[in-house]
């Protein structure tokens, strides 16, 4: 069952809007998820599977070695300990089946729905293991999750202690938020453990009465993912990605709305991807479909009229990556106030949950004199919205310098917090934020190139609502010619013609004060603007070198350093991996 109605959510985005020195901040925290990702890994093992594709995924994911051998020859796995829950009468009886058919250490425990099932011995074994393997039998979903439900936090431990949870057949399906009920209809649902984070699993799902089923749930909980697995398949989730193990199929759903159809991706149909575009698309980003859900009971966005880019204080430095123009780092220190009087935080753009003491950003400043610079990063978004100590820095910084990497991790992190306001207001009281690569797209409201599995599509369902949104009213790229982006944006304009597309090419940057942004490096900046006609014969942008400047609010040239004969800086740039 969902815990709020979707007008609920509606509601409180508006409530929350309010301005901060000029800088909108209407962006919530209580929307989006916490739980980015799962410990440990989770086998989703539908009926009809072979064993020796799950003893494979056993041996693959639980970090054992197979080949020794018990002294009646039979292969044995050494784990340290394995725990077998059983919806199957008394566990004893199939001990010995189960031994040998899974190829489990002797030292393995059995337990049993049906027995008297002592709490406190489950969870003290399961703490103890690597391989938790899941089954109802004959067992009805319901009793089964009023057995699970009170151990449901050990079991939670458990995965985030990297252990490996295997689930087969109905079992599958008590993993979900919300828990499917039988064969027949699904207007009968309860909620489940939410071991996969808003997740209905459906294991029966062999054609399209199954799906329409699905469906049927999703209708009625559209903030949840929709997950239908083939029989005869192993679904894995590790982290926050989805991938079949071997052979097999799963798709994946989200519910339509009046203005969106059905999202579907199926995975696993290719046995041998032939590249990297194949592998991506036999990948499921979790998280994304997760804030996509979310995305579709919001109002739609970019809104249909879109805030104009201005920026009412301090300055934006956006540098398309592949290096900085020369000097551009000593100018966004003296805008900061200097090295005696700037205050200076990088943010690192990372996946990890910990990027190390020292960053190297952070060191340049100090060679330049800064005498304070630092750097702040979690993964932890109640980190970033509640710990005083970790706010400390953005509370008196006069500049933030976002890095490179992939820019949906500065939204996992901060999207929503109290440190994006702070950050805001680093900007509205007069400092300067910058950012190079992922940390230029940030920029924006609109998040352009976000998608957490490869970073081939420029629009990315759950993530476009995940800019940091100094800069309203613009989609930015980077690395635009270098790679060859500008097909990608076009096709983004042809999606989202309210918005203004900018390109920005590698050791080339725009320095944003109000509505004007000054082009310098040693490349271009391309303007894309639908509310101009697009001719087949001609670009369908604007491309400024260095010395030139563009009017974002009014979209108008201000001054062209091409037509002037101005210098262009083409090869005025300094090294750098952003």
């Amino acid at each position: 069952m969902n815990r709020f109605p979707p007008s609920f959510f509606v509601f409180t985005l508006f409530l929350s809007i309010d301005s901060v020195g000029g800088q909108e901040f209407d962006e919530s925290f209580d929307l989006w998820p916490v739980d980015l990702k799962i410990g440990g890994t989770i086998l989703l093992a539908n009926d009809g599977i072979q064993m020796e594709v799950l003893n494979s995924a056993i041996s693959r994911f639980a970090g054992v070695k197979r080949g020794s051998r018990a002294k009646n020859g039979d292969e044995v796995v050494s784990l340290p300990l394995a725990t077998c829950l059983l919806g199957r009468g008394d566990a004893s009886l199939e001990k010995q089946a189960m031994l040998k058919s899974w190829k489990l250490s002797k030292e393995s425990r059995f337990f049993s729905f049906s027995d008297g099932f002592d709490v406190e011995e489950f969870k003290k074994t399961l703490l103890d293991s690597k391989l938790f393997i899941l089954e109802t039998g004959k067992e009805s979903l319901a009793a089964c999750l009023a057995k699970l439900i009170p151990v449901r936090k050990s079991i939670k431990e458990f995965l985030d202690g990297e252990g490996v949870l295997l689930a087969r057949g109905d079992a599958v399906r008590l993993l979900s938020r919300v828990c499917p009920g039988g064969e027949g209809s699904h207007a009968s649902v309860s909620e489940g453990l939410n071991l996969v984070p808003d997740g209905v699993i459906e294991n029966r799902f062999r054609g399209e009465k199954d799906e329409l089923r699905l469906k049927s749930v999703l209708a009625s909980h559209p903030r949840t993912v929709g997950i239908g697995i083939r029989p005869g398949s192993c679904l894995v989730l590790r982290g926050r990605k989805f991938f079949t193990f071997e052979k097999g199929e799963a798709t994946f759903l989200l519910s339509a709305n009046e203005r969106l159809p059905w999202r579907r991706q199926t995975i696993g149909v290719k046995v041998k991807p032939r590249n990297r575009w194949d592998l991506a698309s036999n990948l499921v980003d979790l998280t994304e479909w997760r804030r996509d859900a979310i995305d579709r009971t919001l109002p739609p966005f970019p809104p249909a009229r879109p805030k104009s880019p201005y920026v009412e204080n301090g300055t934006l430095v956006i540098v398309g990556g592949g290096g900085m123009p020369r000097n551009l780092m000593r100018e966004f220190v003296e805008l900061a106030g200097g090295p005696e009087k700037g205050k200076l935080v990088y943010v690192p753009c990372a996946e990890q949950d910990s990027v190390g003491e020292s960053q190297r950003t952070v060191a340049m400043w100090k060679a330049m004199g800064v005498r304070s610079a630092t750097f702040v990063h979690t993964k932890d978004r109640v980190k970033a919205n509640s710990d005083a100590e970790f706010l400390a820095p953005l509370k008196e910084a006069t500049g933030i310098w976002f890095g490179g990497g992939r820019q949906w991790n500065f939204a996992d992190s901060y999207y929503g917090t109290q440190a994006h306001r702070l950050m805001k207001e680093v900007l509205a009281r007069g400092g300067v934020v910058g950012g190079s690569s992922a940390g230029a797209s940030v920029q924006g409201r609109y998040m352009a190139r976000a998608t957490p599995i490869g970073n081939f599509e420029i629009m990315a369902p759950g993530y476009e609502r995940g800019g940091l949104g100094f800069l309203s009213g613009v989609a930015i790229d980077q690395h635009f010619s270098q790679r060859g982006r500008q097909k990608d944006m076009t096709r983004l304009m042809a999606r989202h013609p309210q918005l203004l597309g900018i390109g920005i090419d590698e050791a080339t940057a725009i320095l944003v004060r109000k509505s004007t942004a000054r082009v310098v490096g040693r490349g271009k900046v391309h303007f894309y603007d639908r509310r101009k006609p697009v001719h087949p014969d001609q670009p369908d942008y604007t491309a400024l070198a260095s010395g030139s400047s563009y009017d974002l609010k009014e979209r108008k040239i201000l001054s062209d350093s091409s037509l002037k004969g101005e210098p262009s800086e083409k090869n005025d740039s300094e090294p750098g991996k952003d």
